[in-house]
């Protein structure tokens, strides 16, 4: 290996281990967009991921063979800045040198320790899975990483999650739901299991293929592939919309903390909305619950909403024993131009 190569190398690992220091503390929106740049080079993504396993095998040992390891690497006093990001590079290289003594064979056969990342109610963050790939997380979600070296694999629990998912052609990235199968190569999509178990998936960038599993057998019951620009939607028994065009940037608004609404009834947007606020939202007017309602709204103040709401739509809004009741709001008669009554 050449001078130049092993230069090449060397430094892949520190900006690797930097990324891995600044993922640490969390990503600023630019940082983020850096990042995703950075990862998408395949070299730069395997040695990313090579540190990453590195250290979660390390986590996942006890004893002295932990102690040895971690014990052999000091961590310099600045923690901080390109220091920091060279001690964490060391701890890459020290790692790999311990281990040829006390337990290499250990973290090869261990894979990717599972993990499972979760949001709480009005919470929206992203994550970085093992293999490089991000994910955005809507609120109320659950996502497990089940996968390993060799198989990137996540299961869906519930919620609503974005993948911007690292081209691997050789390890298909899949997402697992609880009655269908979602797999892509490299691309950028959001899948929504709603609690009622539908599921929605929306394709921003490439392609993805989906396969309907009714758990009988190992042949799908359908499938389907989307491109950019669509999405499907489909039950446990089936297709609810096949696919269809869409316009996929309004779909992951949420990202921004905005809820895209293309006219929809009421009682569709309560469910939606519903799903940001701890407050019980309820329609107690039928007459109320049919009315469209289009347009974006503001997730993260969900009383600015709810007053936008009344000022679009034929609805009172009131607060009852930590409930939000939605009435229906009945325009005055105008009379009638000759000045008869109306009956």
């Amino acid at each position: 290996m050449s001078m130049w190569d092993k230069y090449a190398r060397r430094r892949v690992r520190d900006q690797a281990a930097a990324w891995h220091t600044r993922i640490g503390r969390g990503l600023s929106v630019a940082e983020r967009h850096g990042f995703e740049t950075w990862i998408a080079d395949r070299e730069n993504a395997r040695e990313f991921q090579a540190q990453r396993s590195l250290l979660d095998g390390v986590a996942e040992l006890n004893g002295r063979i932990r102690a040895d390891i971690l014990g052999s690497i000091t961590e310099p006093k600045p923690a901080v800045g390109p220091s920091r990001a060279a001690w964490a590079s060391g701890v890459a290289a020290g790692i790999l040198v311990v281990l040829g003594a006390v337990g290499w064979t250990y973290l090869r056969n261990a894979g990717y320790v599972e993990r499972t990342y979760r949001t709480a109610t009005g919470e929206i963050r992203s994550v970085v899975l093992p293999d490089g790939s991000i994910v955005s997380l809507n609120t109320q979600t659950e996502l497990e990483w089940i996968g390993s070296p060799h198989d990137r694999r996540v299961r869906l629990l519930r919620g609503e999650a974005y993948f911007r998912v690292i081209h691997d052609p050789t390890r298909p990235f899949r997402i697992i739901l609880a009655h269908s199968l979602v797999q892509v190569l490299g691309t950028s999509f959001d899948v929504y299991q709603m609690s009622n178990g539908d599921v929605r998936v929306s394709v921003v960038s490439g392609t993805v293929a989906v396969e309907g599993l009714d758990g009988s057998n190992s042949t799908p019951s359908w499938s389907r592939r989307l491109t950019a620009g669509q999405q499907i939607e489909y039950s446990p028994v089936g297709l609810v919309a096949d696919v269809h065009a869409v316009v996929a940037p309004k779909v992951i608004r949420w990202r921004e903390g905005m809820l895209e609404t293309q006219g929809e009834p009421l009682s569709e947007f309560v469910s939606d909305l519903s799903r940001y606020t701890t407050e019980r939202i309820v329609i107690a007017d039928p007459r109320a619950a049919t009315q469209n309602v289009g347009g974006a709204f503001n997730i993260r103040n969900i009383d600015e909403t709810l007053n936008r709401l009344k000022r679009i739509a034929r609805v009172t809004v009131t607060h009852e024993n930590g409930e939000v009741i939605l009435g229906y709001r009945q325009e005055p008669d105008r009379p009638r131009p000759d000045g008869a009554a109306r009956r």
